[in-house]
């Protein structure tokens, strides 16, 4: 007994999915023998479950691939209407061929004009009925090849065969599951903010691919957290054994190291700024807009993994990505620029939050949405041992920073037998927006990892400093209009016959 069955709902894991297939069988009294189609060659054996209604005895439950005869018995009739209608088309053509090939009477002597005149006039409709024929055929010949090809999973993929014994001859709904190794799915945030006052909207979507060689129409989808892929094994620690090693390190990895080495010290030089121009940009909207967006998932949080249950049914085609819409939180957040001169010449708008509240999208892609424009993506890693951390919104061009050397200066200390090199710098903040703007710069101040050299600071401006890190912070609310300058000068003294590394 072959019983076709359907998708009706699967439960999509980061990688990999539940499948449940539904179908009806046609039993007769007694015992039945039935081959469960339609699951995909990448169906996993091991996980297959038949369910049948209770009442109806199931037995010897196995998993294979589908024989010659039974892929020959899918495919069969398909075949036979694409030669019927392949012959067809043939003969219509070489029909058409003949009334055009006989309207040459040149080599005919034994018509009068009369038929001549009846064959030539009878010719354009003929030709175009045949033509009409020909052209329906080739489109239901690309129809049943369509069809043909949509079978391929099904030839190729796996049945499920069982004994089934009933007391009443009827028809019983079948439920089969397993897991389907070729889909998966993966978070896509947002966020959505005005870059001023409001809160910070996040916004989780899903991304969804699955490429059984099946088309999913109208399924339930749900989406998982977690991967039954991975193992769930409690890890067993071993002994960890201690023995001497003793390096051998070749010329070619000596060149490798001094290569490497200088490279690092070439990179920690000061970079000069540059300007840039900048463009005001217009974002004014005529007529105020929202976005229209599918319900939200429901959301249960369970003990080791979260489900999403997207609301309505889905079609999800093969090897087409489909975007799902999953939650929206809001997160406080402080709004302010950004800018670390030293490194980049830009300055960035930021929402200052609080770690807590985005420790669940650590680590991955963000893409930012300002004033409902996408302004690029960020990737959200901030260090779990600070309270709070800054997610890039873009660049603000209504800020323009810029870093200059003023000074360097190298001495010899005679009497301390040192060398001393002073440092100055400027970095001038300008504004060109409306209103008050919280400001934050970071610089820095080397630091010495030998007592031997001596940084001493003679100027930071007001900065908190780190004295671990040399960090230098700066945080100031700057005028609509105005422009701030701050000023860093520090020295760096060592023994003269020494030389630094990291100057």
């Amino acid at each position: 007994m072959a019983v076709q069955t359907k998708i009706t709902k699967v439960a999509v894991y980061r990688h990999g999915a539940v499948i449940v297939r539904k179908g009806l069988a046609e039993l007769k009294e007694g015992k039945n023998e039935l081959l469960i189609r339609g699951l995909s060659a990448g169906a996993d054996d091991r996980t297959v479950r038949l369910s049948l209604p209770e009442g109806i005895r199931g037995s010897n439950v196995q998993t294979r691939n589908l024989n010659e005869e039974e892929r020959k018995e899918i495919t069969e009739e398909l075949t036979r209407k694409i030669e019927d209608a392949a012959a067809r088309i043939e003969l219509l053509e070489t029909q058409a061929e003949l009334w055009r090939s006989n309207a040459d009477f040149t080599s005919k002597t034994s018509l009068d004009l009369k038929e001549m005149t009846e064959y030539l006039e009878k010719m354009p409709e003929r030709i175009a009925k045949i033509s009409e024929e020909i052209r329906a055929l080739s489109k239901e010949k690309e129809r049943l090849e369509k069809e043909l090809k949509k079978k391929n999973p099904e030839v190729g993929g796996k049945v499920v065969t069982a004994e089934a014994e009933v007391t009443k001859a009827g028809t019983y709904p079948v439920e089969v599951r397993y897991h389907e190794r070729n889909v998966q799915w993966y978070p896509v945030y947002e966020l959505h903010t005005d870059g001023e006052g409001s809160d910070l909207t996040l916004r989780l979507r899903a991304k969804i691919r699955q490429m059984t060689g099946e088309d999913w129409k109208k399924v339930g989808v749900s989406l998982f957290t977690g991967d039954p892929s991975v193992s769930g094994t409690i890890p067993e620690i071993q002994p960890a054994h201690l023995r001497i090693y003793v390096p051998v390190v070749s010329s070619m990895r000596k060149n490798a190291i001094f290569g490497a080495a200088k490279m690092s010290m070439a990179e920690s030089a000061p970079m000069m700024a540059e300007e840039e121009a900048c463009a005001d940009m217009d974002n004014t909207m005529e007529i105020p807009m929202a976005d229209v967006r599918a319900d939200y998932a429901e959301v249960n949080r369970g003990e080791t993994m979260t489900e999403y249950e997207l609301a309505g049914s889905w079609d999800l085609t093969d090897r087409v990505e489909v975007m799902a819409d999953l939650n929206e939180e809001t997160v406080k957040a402080d709004y302010h620029i950004v800018a670390v001169p030293k490194l980049d010449d830009a300055a960035y708008l930021a929402a200052e939050v609080k770690i807590a509240d985005i420790e669940h999208i650590l680590e991955t892609e963000a893409a930012v949405y300002l004033k409902g424009t996408y302004a690029g993506n960020v990737f959200v890693s901030p260090d779990m041992t600070k309270e709070t951390y800054d997610l890039s919104l873009g660049r603000d061009e209504s800020i323009r920073v810029k870093r200059e050397q003023k000074r360097r200066h190298t001495s010899t200390v005679l009497l301390k037998g040192q060398k001393k090199t002073e440092y100055e710098y400027e970095i001038t903040v300008s504004s060109r927006k409306e209103k008050p703007f919280g400001i934050t710069v970071f610089d820095q101040i080397p630091i010495s990892d030998d007592k031997q050299i001596v940084v001493e600071k003679t100027e930071i401006s007001g900065a908190k400093l780190e004295e671990d890190t040399g960090i230098l912070r700066y945080d100031f609310h700057l005028e609509g209009g105005a422009s701030k300058v701050l000023k860093i000068a520090y020295s760096v003294a060592w023994p003269k016959d020494k030389t630094i590394q990291g100057e």
